[in-house]
């Protein structure tokens, strides 16, 4: 009976787990919430460490994206790594190391772009592809969108970017 009871228990609990978020192109999307310092870069084939890596260069190599990495520091911590005067904007950058990582889009999430006017939109792989490269904005992006390139925060994880946010700047 005990054994009855586990089983049932379980089955209860898988279907009331929460469906999967569908998310459409250009739904708005939560701004990302940016830390005080990425990572630092590693330089060669080194694997990237899981963790937040900035890119304020990218650009479309055949259905792919070309970031360069740079580490980037914001806020107190901007000024106190890189000192006040480098610190524009309320942030900085150290672009000596850097590195280009090729990246394949599809699979990633989220996947965001963001207006002159701080607002976030979720877009396909095949659109952020799009927008990098120069092409107009896809149908359903909303009246008067125009894509901006303000700088990517990525997330890496075991070694792959999973995801790819655009990040507002001033």
């Amino acid at each position: 009976m005990r054994r009855f009871g586990l089983l049932c228990a379980a089955a209860l609990l898988v279907a009331c787990a929460d469906k999967p978020i569908v998310v459409q192109p250009y739904d708005k999307a939560p701004v990302p919430p940016v830390p005080d310092r990425t990572m630092p870069v590693l330089t060669g084939n080194t694997p990237l460490p899981d963790g937040q890596y900035w890119s304020e260069t990218v650009v479309v190599t055949g259905f792919r994206l070309k970031f360069t990495l740079s580490q980037a520091f914001f806020g107190p911590a901007c000024e106190a790594e890189l000192g006040a005067a480098a610190c524009t904007g309320d942030h900085g950058l150290r672009t000596d190391p850097s590195r280009d990582i090729v990246v394949a889009t599809a699979g990633r999430a989220p996947l965001s772009v963001v207006t002159d006017k701080r607002q976030n939109y979720a877009v396909t792989s095949d659109e952020i592809v799009n927008l990098i490269g120069g092409g107009t904005p896809a149908a359903e992006a909303p009246e008067g969108f125009t894509y901006h390139a303000y700088p990517f925060l990525l997330t890496v994880r075991t070694d792959e970017v999973v995801a790819i946010q655009q990040i507002w700047t001033p």
